[in-house]
């Protein structure tokens, strides 16, 4: 009778143990085929630089954060709002990802756009369970933008654009 009991026993863990093992091997394949991408982007003109900016993008998730942005011009314009846009450029037609607008709730002088860069250096981030589709991914290369549009105390309403360089990184190379 004890015998039997630990023939049970023993039978029981060796099922178990093959049960677990093959479950871990059909999870870890299933994790190997999946796709997950990771690409920094960054740029600059004569007025502005966008600095670490990373698109993340795993299979139930997409995350962009938009970096840092860096006033490096020389002009000393008094602003009273402004907006900054990450987008796709798709012969034209613009798919935003990321944007971000700011208005001032002050006197009429405004701040100095140098100033408030300097103090909201961050663009921003957004995440989704899917900020791209198919076609879009194949445009982020080459096609991806940042713009700052903002508006003096003079009225004027100015825009810089500039192309985001964009790399993306080999997640497989260590596998």
């Amino acid at each position: 009778m004890k015998r039997k009991f630990i023939l049970w026993i023993v039978f029981f863990l060796v099922i178990t143990n093959i049960v677990f093992i093959g479950t871990t091997i059909w999870y870890k394949t299933k994790m190997d085929k999946q796709e997950f991408k990771v690409y920094s982007f960054q740029g600059e003109n004569t007025d502005i630089r966008i600095t670490d900016g990373l698109i993340i993008m795993s299979p139930n998730k997409h995350i962009v954060s938009g970096g840092n942005i860096q006033y490096i011009g020389s002009k000393e314009e008094q602003i009273e709002s402004y907006s900054e846009s990450i987008y796709l450029d798709k012969e034209g037609d613009k798919d935003v990802v990321l944007l971000k607008t700011v208005s001032m709730e002050m006197d009429n002088k405004g701040i100095s756009l140098s100033d408030e860069l300097l103090l909201n250096k961050s663009i921003g981030e957004i995440s989704s369970q899917q900020l791209f589709n198919e076609e879009q991914l194949g445009l982020i290369k080459n096609n991806l933008y940042f713009s700052l549009r903002y508006s003096t105390v003079d009225g004027e309403i100015e825009n810089s654009i500039i192309m985001l360089n964009v790399e993306e990184f080999n997640m497989r190379e260590n596998k």
